[in-house]
């Protein structure tokens, strides 16, 4: 049994059905690494599994994101932003660009999301991940380094993004102050792939613990 805390939360659940029309899609099957410790008994994790909270105007397209699955004190206060915002301007093509230009402005005068040595080393984590480790590895790094949901005896226990919501919001102000008005379907790509770093396809993959290389160590230039 799964447990989402985030989209159960009372505050969330009430301003979602008193001022939005909700809509859920799958953008991509899950994919699950399952991983035999011999003996009948297995890990299975999730790879991944990101989501994205779009807002959209009643054309369909898109005029903020939240990006990640947050905690419900950040998804509330992102909502309300949201509606704030499309109350007082119609989400209008010009305002959405104005809005998010001002957020990344107002991000990059402060500093916010910007590239830094914990960032850094998330990246250089990531390009060995998917350039130098056997696919066992890869994954199991992807239960842990992403959001995902770990299966163990007691049920699944949904881990909320690990850092990086400015990282993320000031990509996603970029975005949406310099491209063009889009449905959630044309952002999807750039969104999940370009911002979150995730992979769309599904399925399940099976490892043996024996075929696990050791880990990589990534060095730092003095």
């Amino acid at each position: 049994m799964a447990r989402t805390v985030t989209f159960s939360h009372k505050d969330v659940v009430d301003l979602i059905n008193e001022n939005f029309v909700p809509v859920w899609e799958s953008v991509a099957p899950v994919r699950e690494a399952v991983f035999d410790l011999g003996d009948g008994r297995e890990v299975r994790g999730t790879v991944g599994g990101e989501i994205a909270l779009s807002f959209c105007r009643p054309d369909g397209k898109v005029f903020d994101v939240i990006p990640a699955l947050q905690t419900p004190h950040v998804t509330y206060w992102g909502m309300k932003n949201a509606l704030e915002f499309y109350r007082r301007t119609g989400a209008k093509d010009a305002a959405i660009k104005d809005y998010h230009g001002f957020l990344h402005a107002e991000m990059e005068k402060a500093g916010k999301g910007e590239t830094n040595p914990g960032i850094e080393k998330a990246r250089q984590y990531m390009k060995l991940r998917r350039l130098s480790w056997d696919p066992a590895t890869h994954d199991l790094a992807g239960t842990v380094g992403n959001k995902s949901g770990v299966h163990g005896a007691g049920g699944t226990i949904t881990v909320f993004q690990p850092g990086g919501l400015d990282y993320y919001r000031r990509m996603i102000h970029k975005l949406l102050s310099t491209k063009e008005t889009r449905s959630p379907e044309d952002w999807k790509r750039e969104v999940f792939t370009g911002v979150l770093d995730a992979e769309l396809k599904g399925g399940v993959e099976r490892y043996d613990l024996n075929t696990l290389e050791p880990f990589a160590v990534i060095e730092e230039e003095e």
